[in-house]
């Protein structure tokens, strides 16, 4: 690594991919990435910008499309 010059996270997700936010645990897609920020929206339409993420674990990845699931049997439009 070079002095004065950052490095480049060994992940970094593609727009549309569910990330970790590694300082808070929340899980989010990822909306935007400038380099150094990355912008995630969970989903209920929060959104938040993180500078450290992670790959979230296989129950993260649960979470958020059990929840757009609950969501949607709850207002009538279930899986049928």
């Amino acid at each position: 690594m070079s002095a004065g010059k950052p490095s480049e996270p060994s992940y970094v997700p593609r727009e549309g991919e569910l990330t970790a936010d590694a300082r808070t645990g929340r899980v989010g897609t990822v909306t935007g990435w400038d380099g150094s920020l990355l912008t995630l929206r969970a989903p209920n339409g929060d959104e938040w910008q993180t500078s450290s993420f992670r790959r979230p674990t296989a129950r993260e990845r649960l979470v958020p499309r059990i929840a757009e699931v609950n969501k949607d049997s709850r207002w009538g439009r279930g899986l049928l």
